[in-house]
């Protein structure tokens, strides 16, 4: 029987959208036939020292929608250290799959991997669709943007 690929992806998954669904069923179907789907969330804190702003919705609250949808296996917090090498231990991964917003996460997911003598892929899954509501500042734009009409 053949081996069973994981594929671990990563991501903040703030106000979950048509996009983030996506991302998720390509990084699966980047694993092969039976992969398996495991997604890291990113802590509040974490999201916090990258992009100056918490998350609207609580990491567990996202850790869960994230689990809910029929394409993922499991899905787990991001460790607070930002402690990649524990987290692909504890994952052990065939493969690697980022969004195409996450290019320092490429980087210094390819750079830990080298040094670590890891031969894992890590692969930058591109943006769905030029239209809609494909990414997380969109959908709060919008929401900002009808509020501030209705007031």
């Amino acid at each position: 029987m053949a081996h069973r690929k994981t594929v671990l992806a990563t991501g903040v998954f703030d106000l979950l959208h048509l996009g983030h669904v996506r991302f998720l069923e390509e990084s699966k179907r980047r694993g092969g036939p039976g992969a398996r789907l495991v997604v890291v969330v990113a802590r509040d804190k974490t999201v916090f020292r990258r992009k100056g702003l918490r998350p609207i919705l609580p990491e567990n609250q996202r850790r869960e929608l994230v689990s809910s949808l029929r394409t993922v296996d499991r899905a787990i917090l991001g460790h607070e250290s930002l402690d990649m090498l524990r987290t692909l231990k504890e994952v052990r991964p065939d493969l690697i799959c980022v969004g195409y917003d996450q290019k320092e996460i490429k980087k210094s997911a390819k750079s830990l991997l080298k040094r670590e003598g890891l031969r894992i892929p890590v692969i930058q899954i591109p943006k769905f669709g030029p239209l809609g509501f494909n990414s997380s500042s969109k959908v709060k734009d919008r929401v900002a943007e009808r509020w501030l009409r209705a007031s």
